[in-house]
């Protein structure tokens, strides 16, 4: 039991510094095509924290990558905008990961970038009481299918080749190969 949670808390570690890392990097680039939008690859690793981890993981991986990236890029109004974007997003992303039987990791991580990015809209509405800026609204929804399936995409790739002993049973446990050497 001991060693699972290590497990889980340095592999969240890890991601969380990755993630504040990558939104950090991210920040420095111009929007793509549209103001706001950008490639959402921090979000990789608090996708593969929810999967490796489990959900109490991802979203303290989320936090650390929100709290550190905007302290060292963006300030308060990065948090003002990330901090409701994301937590809203990796919630829809969970419920759907709870039907995995219905929803594959790309469709997740599309629907995850599309909130993310439509959120980070409305606040930014609801800020500065603009409106008008709703019509960006389908312009950062097609870039978010895009950037969604690429991070779904990458997540799928690294669950696809990781060796199972990484990955959370069904009951919320390490797989049944590591229940067995920890026993």
């Amino acid at each position: 039991m001991k060693r699972k949670h290590v497990f889980k808390l340095a592999v969240s570690g890890i991601f969380a510094a990755l993630a504040a890392l990558a939104f950090f990097i991210e920040n420095l680039f111009p929007p793509i095509i549209v103001p706001g939008a950008r490639l959402g690859i921090s979000n990789v690793f608090v996708l593969l924290a929810v999967v490796l981890a489990g959900n109490g993981y991802g979203y303290a991986v989320l936090i650390a990558k929100i709290l550190i990236g905007s302290a060292f890029s963006g300030g308060l109004s990065s948090l003002m905008y990330s901090l409701p974007a994301g937590l809203l997003s990796l919630t829809v992303q969970i419920l759907l990961l709870n039907h995995r039987e219905k929803f594959g990791i790309i469709a997740v991580s599309i629907c995850g970038a599309c909130i993310n990015s439509l959120t980070q809209n409305a606040v930014f509405c609801l800020v500065t009481s603009s409106p008008e800026f709703m019509a960006y609204s389908p312009y950062l929804a097609l870039i978010s299918i895009i950037t969604g399936a690429a991070v779904g995409y990458i997540v799928f790739l690294i669950v696809k080749f990781l060796p199972d002993k990484y990955f959370l049973s069904p009951d919320n446990s390490l797989s049944t190969e590591e229940n067995k050497n920890s026993q």
